[in-house]
C-alpha cells in the first residue's frame, strides 16, 4: 500500500481522548485524529516522529491522520489500524499471504459471521480470516493485544464455533512494525484473550503471523514470523 498524496512529518506532543493526538507540524502545534482504539503501548511517548496523511473531505474535523511512529528504538510502526486490512488484503491477493486456496478465488471483505451477528474480516472460498494488528513489541516479540479487548476474545471465539461446524478459519496477525520478529498473546495483558486462542488453537482454528515492511512511502506485508502462545 502506497501513500498517495505522501505523508508529512511531526513530532507527537501527546495521544489522548483515544482518538486524538497533538503533534507539532512545522512549529506549530495541530490536532489530528489517531485511528487506534489500543493502548499504543511503545508507540506514544511524547517527543516521537511521526508521519501524517492529509485527506482533501473538507467535511473533516480533523484533516490529517495519525499513520506511522518511530519508537525509542528506532523502529517504524503503523498505529492506524484502518491500514491494516488493506495491505493485508493486497498480500492474499498477490498470495504473499498463500492460504492455500485457490488461485482464482476472490478476496471478500466483511465476511457475515455465520449463525450471529458481526462479521469476520475477510473470506477467501469457504475459508473465514480475522485479522489482528501488532503494535506492541518488546525484544523483537510484538503481543496483542495491547489493551484488554473484548472484541478480540469474541473472535477468537467466533472462529471456533465456525472450526467446530467443518469451516476452515484463520486468526492471521499482522505485524507492521519493523521490530516485531515474532507474535505472541499478551497474557499479562488480556489473559482472556490468550485463554481464548489456546482454546481455539485446541480445536483446529489456525493461527499465523506476518511481518512487514514499513516506511513513510509504502507499507506492504513480506514475509511469514513465527507465532507461539
Amino acid at each position: 500500500m502506497k501513500f498517495d498524496p505522501p505523508l508529512r512529518s511531526g513530532v507527537l506532543i501527546r495521544r489522548y481522548k483515544r482518538f486524538l493526538a497533538d503533534v507539532e507540524i512545522e512549529g506549530q502545534p495541530e490536532t489530528i485524529h489517531c485511528a487506534n482504539t489500543g493502548a499504543m503501548l511503545g508507540c506514544s511517548e511524547p517527543g516521537s516522529r511521526v508521519w501524517f496523511s492529509t485527506s482533501n473531505n473538507a467535511k473533516r474535523k480533523y484533516q490529517h491522520s495519525l499513520e506511522i511512529v518511530e519508537t525509542a528504538k528506532s523502529h517504524l510502526a503503523c498505529v492506524n489500524t484502518l491500514r491494516i486490512n488493506r495491505i493485508v488484503e493486497e498480500a492474499l491477493a498477490s498470495r504473499i499471504i498463500d492460504i492455500g486456496a485457490d488461485p482464482a478465488s476472490n478476496v471478500v471483505r466483511e465476511v457475515p459471521i455465520p449463525g450471529e451477528s458481526g462479521r469476520f474480516d475477510f473470506g477467501v472460498d469457504e475459508i473465514l480470516i480475522e485479522v489482528k494488528s501488532v503494535t506492541y513489541e518488546q525484544g523483537g516479540d510484538g503481543y496483542f493485544p495491547d489493551a484488554v479487548s473484548v472484541r478480540a476474545t469474541r473472535h477468537i471465539r467466533a472462529l471456533e464455533r465456525c472450526r467446530a461446524d467443518g469451516i476452515r478459519a484463520i486468526l492471521l496477525f499482522c505485524a507492521a512494525h519493523s521490530g516485531v520478529k515474532r507474535v505472541t498473546t499478551a497474557n499479562r495483558i488480556d489473559p482472556a484473550y490468550a485463554s481464548a486462542v489456546r482454546g481455539a488453537l485446541d480445536q483446529g482454528v489456525e493461527v499465523i503471523a506476518f511481518g512487514c515492511s514499513v516506511s513513510p512511502d509504502e507499507i506492504a506485508v513480506t514475509h511469514s514470523i513465527p507465532f507461539s502462545i
